[in-house]
């Protein structure tokens, strides 16, 4: 089913702001507006963070490979926050498709571990964009789900900002933690760091990526396309141990015995990160997990299993895409991915699946019906603000979702997103129980 735009109601109020956003009923077409650029004091106002980036040459970040040196003024402290001043880090562009678009998004990278915005210590931090999430919200709250619920492995975390970049407004942002191999992070030991010539005693991150645009790129027998994310460049013979252990988990997950309680596929997954990482995904029905792209998994050497997570990429969940039929809020999704659909031929996943679905599910309706509206309510008077920037509000922009142009303010793309998610938990509650 889909949501409709009759069924697009909120029922809490927001309060008024020096940033209110200005509606624009009879614009079809997305624009920006370059000349808005809010004071300090009125950033301030709307009680989340603000990070000044100026960039040493005081030039645009334009690539995504080049690393450009910046300042780094991050305030926080009027919410509650810790100020943190650097005089120099590196930035760089990120992301594939939404690299495309007109907000764009950065990798950030520290000369020395640091805690931010209450996070814990790295040198690696991204600010993620949004652009295409008009509630500002889909990565935020798939961070909630994946740190609060559904936890069996580490998930980053985010907290939103402001981005002002050489002095000029960019709208709000999630500034993260990336994904790396660190601890404070996904705690494994580095398999190009142990002291097998083969790094046979170590672990690793890599990711279904159908861009096969890292270092080291390679395809499964059953088609699936991975790169090795991080350590990202390794040795020939590293590479090669990657590739035998990845094939060698395939292989028995699509083994005629692959059941087996002892030597089964069990035996080379930790099943309750699967099942948290499925959860997370099909709740949100997030369109490039279906093994395309941005699905993560890291090898431990200690248990010599694959883990499935972190979370990563739902910008355009929740709805926010057509393709795939994303946009409607019923249909299994993720159950019919590569790996997955196997694992759901397992009578005995299938009762853990269940089981952890149930277990969770009043949490999960209560992050639907309390979690979202809450920080949408806190972030509104700094939505406001990034509006005044990105005119989007009831207009296509990629990826296209029907009756986006109905939706002229945020509250009523906040209502959209509770409704569709409200309609998908009844759809699963329903079908995972009648599996």
């Amino acid at each position: 089913m889909k949501v409709k735009a009759s069924a697009v109601v909120l029922a809490f109020v927001f309060a008024l702001s020096s940033c209110s956003v200005v509606i624009r009923s009879e614009e079809t077409e997305p624009s920006e507006d370059v000349s808005y650029n809010p004071s300090r004091e009125e950033l301030e106002q709307t009680n989340i963070p603000v990070l000044y980036l100026t960039t040493e040459d005081g030039k645009k970040i334009n690539s995504k490979q080049a690393w450009k040196s910046a300042a780094f003024n991050l305030l926080g402290e009027y919410c509650g926050y810790t100020d943190l001043t650097l005089e120099a880090v590196q930035v760089k562009g990120r992301g594939n498709t939404s690299w495309s678009l007109p907000k764009k998004s950065y990798s950030i990278k520290l000369e020395e571990k640091t805690k931010v915005l209450g996070m814990k210590k790295s040198k690696r931090w991204v600010l993620l964009a949004n652009y295409s999430d008009k509630t500002l919200l889909k990565n935020y709250y798939a961070s909630y789900l994946g740190n609060e619920l559904y936890d069996s492995v580490w998930n980053p975390s985010f907290v939103p900002v402001h981005l002002v970049v050489n002095d000029q407004y960019r709208g709000v942002y999630l500034l993260g933690e990336q994904i790396k191999l660190e601890s404070n992070r996904v705690n494994i030991t580095d398999i190009s760091k142990t002291t097998e010539q083969d790094g046979s005693d170590g672990g690793f991150i890599f990711e279904v990526n159908c861009w096969h645009d890292e270092p080291f790129n390679f395809r499964t027998e059953k088609k699936v396309s991975f790169s090795l994310k991080d350590p990202d460049e390794v040795s020939e013979e590293i590479q090669a141990t990657v590739q035998t252990i990845v094939q060698r988990v395939e292989n028995v997950l699509y083994s005629r015995n692959f059941t087996d309680e002892q030597n089964g596929w069990r035996a080379y997954f930790d099943e309750q990160s699967v099942i948290d990482w499925y959860m997370v995904n099909e709740i949100t029905k997030n369109k490039d997990a279906n093994f395309n792209t941005s699905v993560y998994m890291y090898y431990d050497a200690s248990d010599a299993k694959i883990h499935f997570g972190p979370n990563w990429d739902f910008d355009i969940s929740c709805g926010g895409i057509r393709a795939g039929g994303c946009d409607e809020s019923d249909g299994f999704y993720i159950k019919k991915a590569a790996w997955i659909s196997r694992m759901f031929e397992d009578p005995v996943f299938v009762q853990n699946v269940k089981r952890t679905w149930n277990e969770k599910k009043d949490e999960l309706r209560n992050s639907i019906d309390v979690w979202i509206p809450a920080q949408a309510a806190l972030l509104h008077d700094a939505a406001d603000c990034n509006f005044n920037r990105w005119l989007v509000f009831g207009c296509q922009i990629w990826p296209f979702v029907e009756g986006a142009e109905t939706r002229h303010t945020y509250e009523s793309e906040v209502a959209y997103l509770t409704q569709w998610l409200s309609e998908r938990y009844q759809f699963l509650d329903a079908a995972i129980n009648a599996l």
